[in-house]
């Protein structure tokens, strides 16, 4: 993997999950770049410019918080960069991670592949019903087989974006899609009918968020929800009948 751009996003003054990835990576052989994450609590007003509010509580139901869109700022500077750098493809992990000891020999296997099928390959999902599918709808479907694991195309969305494989066709996708801030970043390429990144996971997850290690976004308040004005429930109704609609025609075009 010694040719693979890897990068893992971390806030400067976050010495302890530093250390916390370094030894991991260390322990597995792999080497990555630590790119200093975008502060959400000390955001410019150039950042709060590409944020989209009225996209947001339209889509996404709810106002972003400020730690929201400096993740998503986090990840879409790296898109920038592989574009500006002509970097291929890129390992792009959080430094809140655990990973497998079969993580290199997995990377390997699907960067060795002349021909990918995928933009874009998640590692761990936040989603229950995805990372314990008992279903073929979250399971997915097996398209091959790799090390101890297989790579599975979903029809679903994923949740989550500890580390994943992203191809610069896919990073152009979502410079292209996502200008304008309006969600989260993982839930942003998880819009797969819009943005045209199928999901690809593969199966045993071998990456998992560590538990101990608090949320650098913050709880989201459970009251968010409550008061909003009648103008905005409707327009999120009417987004979630689309977004309902056009998911299925998108299973259609996509039957194999």
């Amino acid at each position: 993997m010694s040719f693979l751009r890897s990068f893992v996003i971390n806030l400067e003054h976050d010495h302890t999950r530093r250390a916390h990835m370094q030894a991991q990576l260390e322990a597995l052989g792999m080497q990555a770049e630590f790119v200093p994450a975008v502060n959400g609590r000390a955001l410019c007003t150039a950042d709060y410019a590409l944020y989209d509010r009225q996209k947001a509580l339209r889509i996404y139901g709810v106002e972003m918080m400020d730690t929201e869109i400096g993740c998503y700022l986090s990840h879409y500077r790296l898109y920038e960069r592989m574009v500006r750098e002509a970097i291929p493809v890129a390992l792009i992990m959080e430094d809140d991670i655990e990973i497998s000891p079969a993580f290199p020999a997995i990377i390997n296997e699907l960067i060795a592949d002349p021909a990918p099928p995928w933009l874009a390959v998640r590692f761990e999902s936040l989603r229950g019903r995805v990372r314990e599918a008992k279903t073929t709808k979250f399971k997915g479907e097996c398209v091959k087989q790799l090390h101890n694991a297989g790579l599975y195309r979903l029809h679903t969305h994923v949740l989550g974006f500890g580390a994943y494989l992203i191809r610069r066709e896919g990073a152009e996708h979502m410079l292209r899609y996502g200008q304008r801030i309006f969600m989260p970043i993982d839930q942003t390429m998880d819009r797969y009918w819009e943005n045209g990144i199928t999901p690809y996971i593969v199966r045993p997850l071998p990456v998992h968020q560590r538990q101990d290690f608090e949320s650098r976004i913050g709880a989201r308040p459970p009251s968010r929800h409550v008061g909003q004005p009648l103008r905005v429930q409707i327009a999120r109704r009417a987004q979630r009948l689309s977004d309902g609609l056009h998911k299925r025609l998108h299973a259609l075009r996509n039957r194999d």
